[in-house]
């Protein structure tokens, strides 16, 4: 038996795959962390100051992944599983199989950040306008009912857009407004429809 023989007997799929799971999560978390970045910058708001937990970000990878009405990154994603396993099983050699590697994984990132980015942004655009899917948020302030737009809950503070006083149908000046919960009463979370 030749060495190419023994080496089809040899190879496991599933172990290629499985010592690429760390790669696969710093992409998924690469993903959720661009479009959590794109989209709270856009309201103008720091995602690093809402300290997101990796977990929720690595949520929005996947919420990503399947909310996205293009297939590109279910094609991504798939080629990260197929691309370094069929690599190895070709006879190159080792020098030119990093070099390959290394080249698929670099352009993989950047389009995946690229893409995720951009999806942030256009989630954004729509949650800023009239068709937004932020839950509408009902409360008091100092005795005046205000209205606007959850965008972000983070323990005791509540990040509100376009905060405007109940009845008025024009948004507010501030684009977004920050609140403790012990600042405001009666507060009502209604979500999108």
């Amino acid at each position: 038996m030749d060495s190419g023989e023994q080496r089809s007997k040899d190879y496991n799929f599933l172990s290629d795959v499985s010592m690429l799971l760390p790669i696969y999560v710093v992409y998924l978390f690469l993903s959720g962390w661009a479009f959590n970045d794109y989209y709270f910058r856009f309201f103008g708001l720091d995602s690093r100051f809402l300290d997101v937990s990796f977990h929720d970000t690595l949520l929005r990878a996947f919420t990503l992944i399947f909310a996205t009405a293009d297939w590109t990154l279910w094609f991504l994603y798939g080629s990260l599983f197929l691309v370094p396993p069929l690599v190895n099983r070709f006879a190159l050699r080792s020098a030119l199989k990093i070099v390959l590697l290394s080249i698929f994984f670099v352009a993989l990132l950047l389009w995946i950040y690229f893409i995720s980015r951009s999806a942030g942004e256009q989630k954004a655009r729509i949650d800023k306008g009239d068709l937004s899917t932020l839950p509408a948020i009902t409360f008091t302030l100092q005795k005046q009912p205000l209205v606007g737009k959850l965008l972000y809950m983070k323990g005791e503070l509540y990040f509100v857009d376009r905060v405007r006083p109940q009845g008025d149908e024009k948004p507010g000046q501030l684009q977004l407004s920050l609140y403790k919960a012990s600042e405001i009463e009666d507060v009502k979370i209604v979500e999108h429809q």
